[in-house]
């Protein structure tokens, strides 16, 4: 098969949750001898792309007939790049800013990664750029020959869509299990969300630090430290590799909001053997077991001390998550399951 992308993010190993995502799928179609081309639109140039993926932005452009667009046809400013489809090939759109440059593919399909309207729920935010948002993702979902969503939730959120396994890069081993109780939180600090998780963890962390004395908490990630200067609190600041923090810890805390899709975060934390915390949104979209213990943002604290207590649960829930992402988000798995995906589109 022919897979054209095209992506606002672009692909790389060490990019963004969804860049991350969308390299490993590329190397898994193609180490499956499928053909795989993707256009990536931001506007700053990407650096280390793989062979697969070129970079041309957008042409800035201004004026009544922009806007008048946007109005009309909203998230489509993409369509000025005059950018095809190559001729015999699938056009993914893996986000629904960039439908409209796919929409005209014989077969032609937009990636929801998360809802939007779930997304502004949770977090009690709307704005004009918010309802543009989900604007572009409803017209995206209603044009698309096949939407691909990564859960149940947002697939009944948009109405439509074949659930397919979301994935990451997948390390050859887990990292070495820490016996000491280290607990850390990855994440790109400019994406609010992550704040809200930042601020819950560490309004608990005085309750766990006097009930597992010697507690850490290491936080690492894009942007500046979420937090001011709290006992047992350490900011890593940014890391060159995901590895580079997850070897420190021997527990992964993230008290995610009620936000939708799947967190690449904890993929990536079980994917590496670390056992998780997190709420029900922050292990949305896991095929099986997880490996991650479950609970509200109100309940972190004790569920973080109970298995700071316990190295063997601890070992346990890390055996159970890599083989769980092994099993369920692997690259291959992935890949092979939006290959699927796509003959049921054109079968017949």
């Amino acid at each position: 098969m022919k897979f054209a992308f095209v992506s606002y993010h672009p692909p790389l190993a060490d990019g963004s949750a969804a860049g991350r995502q969308l390299f490993a799928l590329g190397e898994a179609l193609r180490a499956e001898g499928h053909e795989v081309t993707c256009w990536c639109w931001r506007a700053q140039e990407p650096t280390g792309l793989p062979d697969w993926a070129e970079w041309q932005p957008v042409p800035n452009a201004a004026g009544w007939r922009v806007r008048g667009r946007a109005v009309l046809q909203p998230r489509s400013d993409i369509v000025r790049a005059d950018w095809e489809v190559p001729e015999g090939a699938v056009g993914i759109a893996d986000d629904p800013a960039s439908f409209a440059a796919v929409a005209g593919a014989t077969l032609s399909i937009a990636t929801v990664h998360y809802a939007v309207r779930l997304d502004r729920a949770a977090l009690t935010d709307w704005s004009g750029p918010h309802v543009q948002d989900w604007r572009g993702e409803r017209t995206a979902v209603r044009r698309a020959g096949q939407v691909w969503t990564f859960s149940p939730r947002v697939r009944q959120a948009v109405g439509r869509g074949v659930i397919v396994p979301a994935t990451v890069p997948m390390p050859d081993q887990p990292v070495p299990l820490v016996d000491e109780p280290v607990v850390g939180l990855l994440a790109d600090w400019s994406w609010p969300p992550n704040l809200h998780a930042a601020d819950t963890l560490v309004r608990g962390w005085a309750r766990v630090r006097a009930h597992v004395p010697g507690a850490r908490l290491l936080l690492a990630g894009r942007g500046s430290c979420p937090v001011g200067s709290l006992p047992g609190v350490e900011w890593l600041g940014e890391v060159p590799e995901t590895s580079d923090l997850l070897s420190q810890i021997s527990v992964f805390a993230f008290p995610c909001p009620d936000t939708s899709g799947p967190k690449m975060k904890t993929l990536d934390a079980l994917a590496h053997g670390i056992p998780v915390v997190t709420t029900p949104a922050g292990a949305e979209g896991l095929v099986g077991g997880s490996g991650a213990v479950l609970g509200s943002t109100a309940s972190l604290a004790s569920a973080l001390i109970d298995l700071l207590r316990d190295p063997r649960r601890r070992a346990r829930l890390a055996v159970q998550g890599r083989t769980a992402v092994e099993r369920g988000h692997a690259p291959l798995v992935a890949a092979r399951a939006r290959v699927r995906a796509v003959a049921s589109a054109t079968a017949g």
